[in-house]
């Protein structure tokens, strides 16, 4: 596995290498199993990055419709599952391209889904709670992605999100992680589909629970998430973290 930092760049730079890799990791399992095996192996790819301009996403079900009018936020469609969500400044979104049927094999976790996608949804989803719990936010898993517990009159809200695209096992898209990002843009969508549901961020809950802890920031959060996920993908122990290359300052940070 490769895992690159890229820093902050447009959701559109990030996803075009995304869709790139995606279509080469596919490409060489086809030619494979039509008896080619000289196509040279596109290793499984992490990408984490902070976009550096507000977007909103909708998922392939196109739900615009929760997005308010005359919105000045650009909206871009995506093939990914699920509804409208945020990305910009301040959230640490994590992009595994990965064989996720493979992984799902190669994992020794105790009751593990019978599905690999919900196990790797929940892979994703445990790396979040796990860097929350790390700045002592208590958080659960909810309605797809991470939910904060509730917190006196303060009904739980959302941290992490959650949304794949599938093909041929192959994933791309990923988790998305509120760490210190402008809450006030979930203000103009209905998120992930969930009327009258609302987001929050992990400095804003440290803030609110009044933890003594310093406030990260996004790039504090990246190496934590990254060694969490990669520590719940194979619950062995003995795997040896792949070092992030760190392209955030790289002006030729374009893998393809």
């Amino acid at each position: 596995m490769r895992v690159f930092f890229l820093g902050s760049r447009s959701y559109h730079d990030v996803l075009r290498l995304q869709e790139d890799i995606f279509k080469r990791k596919i490409g060489r399992k086809m030619c494979r199993l039509r008896g080619d095996s000289e196509v040279p192996l596109v290793p499984d790819t992490v990408l984490l990055a902070e976009h550096s301009v507000p977007v909103f996403t909708v998922g392939r079900r196109d739900t615009r419709d929760g997005i308010r009018a005359n919105c000045a936020t650009e909206v871009v469609s995506t093939r990914r599952g699920g509804g409208v969500t945020f990305h910009g400044p301040g959230q640490v979104t994590m992009y595994p391209i990965v064989n996720v049927q493979l992984l799902w094999k190669r994992s020794i976790a105790a009751n593990k889904p019978r599905s690999p996608i919900e196990w790797f949804s929940a892979v994703l989803e445990q790396a979040i709670i796990d860097v929350a719990q790390h700045y002592g936010v208590p958080t659960h898993r909810g309605r797809v992605g991470v939910w904060l517990d509730q917190w006196l009159d303060v009904a739980p809200r959302k941290l992490g999100f959650i949304g794949l695209q599938l093909g041929n096992w192959v994933s791309m898209h990923g988790a998305g992680f509120n760490v210190c990002n402008d809450l006030r843009y979930f203000d103009g969508i209905v998120m992930c589909e969930m009327l009258g549901e609302s987001a929050t961020s992990l400095v804003e809950e440290i803030r609110l629970r009044r933890i003594d802890v310093e406030a990260p920031t996004a790039g504090d959060v990246v190496p934590l998430l990254f060694k969490r996920f990669v520590s719940n993908l194979y619950q062995d122990g003995g795997s040896a973290l792949p070092a992030i290359v760190d392209l955030s300052a790289d002006d030729g940070w374009d893998l393809r």
